[in-house]
């Protein structure tokens, strides 16, 4: 079997424990799902093209490093530190895209259309967090969150420029993981704050 075979297969395997683990209700089926995922994308990876790329490595090291921590008690802060973490790999997604991007002379119809799609976002992303507030207790996760929610909202931004100065094959996957990421992290705390869990 080879490596792209057994990352595919392992791929799938992931996805029905975690439809299974969201059907029983068990966090560390789910939990364990979502670090596979990570293990089986490193495998498809290194079966593809052989290069090296220290922000796809950091970027899986600080999400993996995020759901391991998630495995602790969270009355020593697992859930905030957790959410660091992630902010640090979504920093290093940031910085990655920062890359690629270059400043081009647009239309002002095409400034507008930015800075209105970026003013909404973040109203949007703000007026979440403000409701997130009576559900977070303390001074200090509700600066982790409000960091999170920041960093969440660069993502978005650089994301949105690098997509608009290229409309390249990579600029799309690139646009499509940070909406991905930023849809799946507000949807994910709706649910978790309003649902009591």
């Amino acid at each position: 079997m080879s490596v792209r075979s057994l990352g595919i297969a392992g791929l799938c395997l992931a996805l029905l424990v975690n439809i299974w683990s969201l059907l029983t209700g068990a966090f560390w089926l789910e939990n364990t799902s979502y670090i596979l995922f990570f293990i089986f994308a490193i495998l498809l990876k290194f079966s593809g093209r052989r290069f090296f790329n220290i922000a796809f490595y950091l970027f899986t090291g600080f999400t993996v490093a995020s759901y391991v921590l998630k495995y602790v008690d969270t009355q020593f802060f697992s859930r905030e530190f957790s959410m660091v973490l992630l902010s640090m790999a979504y920093t290093v997604l940031i910085i990655e895209g920062l890359k690629y991007i270059v400043i081009k002379n647009g239309s002002y119809l095409m400034l507008l259309y930015f800075f209105g799609i970026v003013g909404l976002n973040g109203c949007l992303l703000g007026y979440h967090l403000v409701e997130l507030q009576e559900y977070i207790s303390g001074y200090i996760a509700y600066s982790v969150y409000i960091l999170y929610y920041f960093i969440l909202l660069l993502l978005g931004i650089v994301s949105f420029i690098y997509y608009l100065n290229s409309y390249s094959k990579r600029s799309m996957f690139f646009v499509s993981l940070a909406l991905g990421l930023i849809f799946a992290d507000v949807l994910r705390d709706m649910g978790c704050f309003t649902s009591g869990i």
